[in-house]
């Protein structure tokens, strides 16, 4: 795509005219940072200049808006990327390298949790038309909803009238553009390397868990560290791994008292519950009521 259309966003008249604008910087808010760099970064390299850009353990999204991209693939395999593309690079993917074959324009947006509930169940969605094996350059085409997201974040980071609050809105509003604005397949096939990612961890910890396990023994098993884990879960799954189990453990428990008979004792060493004192005060503290009470409530309306 000729680096003219990028116009509307790298001259346009709204960024050439900001100083007309009177930018309140006190909003007097926990939530406001001025000027900060998490979410939107911009480079700029020579004809001939090495890139290299770290990108700091973050997922990240890479925007060719001027020039030609050599990049350097970790098979030593190289990709030519031009004006007008966009590809994916997940954290586990190493930092940027390559060279510019001619004048080079980046922007980064960069985004780690992006897993919400509406955000899940639209990668579940798309995930149906993946290819076996994701692409390390997989490329997208910007489209005219992603240069007016271009446009708007660049007018945000520009003026500094940022907040953590709106970063937030922003990598929300980046993954409802990618599934609405785009073709189901090709934005399936540009997002599997976080749909792999994601399912890749998922089935770590469903494969590990065991309904009698702590977070301790559950990041072991996981051949991680409780924070590892504990920054994964919060990644993938939007939540700790305590509240994780503990959530578990009161399905299957659930579960287990649905049945027509019940042992408590029996119970409570499958769970790994030190007695059946210790056994009912987990069901009043996290179910409300003691197991009996619990498993009549459950027949009396499963007869």
């Amino acid at each position: 795509m000729n680096k003219l259309v990028y116009r509307s966003y790298k001259e346009s008249d709204i960024l050439k005219d900001l100083s007309e604008f009177e930018i309140n910087n006190d909003f007097g808010c926990n939530n406001y940072v001025a000027r900060s760099n998490s979410l939107f970064r911009s480079f700029s390299f020579n004809k001939g200049e090495q890139v290299s850009i770290e990108l700091i353990e973050e997922n990240s999204i890479i925007i060719i808006t001027e020039g030609t991209f050599l990049a350097s693939g970790q098979t030593h395999q190289s990709k030519i990327l031009n004006s007008g593309q966009m590809f994916l690079r997940t954290k586990d993917s190493g930092n940027l390298e390559g060279e510019a074959a001619e004048d080079l324009s980046l922007i980064c947006i960069q985004f780690n949790n992006i897993i919400s509930t509406c955000e899940k169940t639209a990668l579940d969605k798309i995930s149906i038309y993946c290819p076996a094996k994701a692409d390390e350059f997989e490329i997208l085409e910007i489209n005219e909803a992603m240069k007016l997201y271009i446009n708007g974040i660049s007018l945000l980071f520009k003026s500094g009238a940022f907040c953590n609050f709106m970063y937030e809105l922003k990598k929300r509003e980046l993954i409802f553009i990618l599934y609405t604005f785009y073709d189901k397949v090709n934005s399936a096939r540009f997002l599997l390397p976080l749909i792999e990612n994601q399912n890749n961890f998922i089935s770590l910890v469903l494969n590990k868990f065991s309904i009698n396990c702590n977070v301790i023994e559950l990041a072991d098993r996981c051949n991680m560290s409780p924070k590892t884990l504990t920054r994964k879960f919060k990644e993938h799954f939007n939540d700790t791994p305590y509240q994780w189990i503990i959530q578990q453990k009161n399905k299957n428990i659930l579960s287990r008292l649905a049945q027509p008979n019940v042992n408590i004792q029996a119970i409570s060493e499958e769970f790994g519950f030190s007695s059946s004192a210790h056994f009912i005060s987990y069901c009043k503290r996290y179910l409300k009521q003691t197991p009996l009470v619990i498993h009549k409530e459950i027949r009396k309306k499963t007869i």
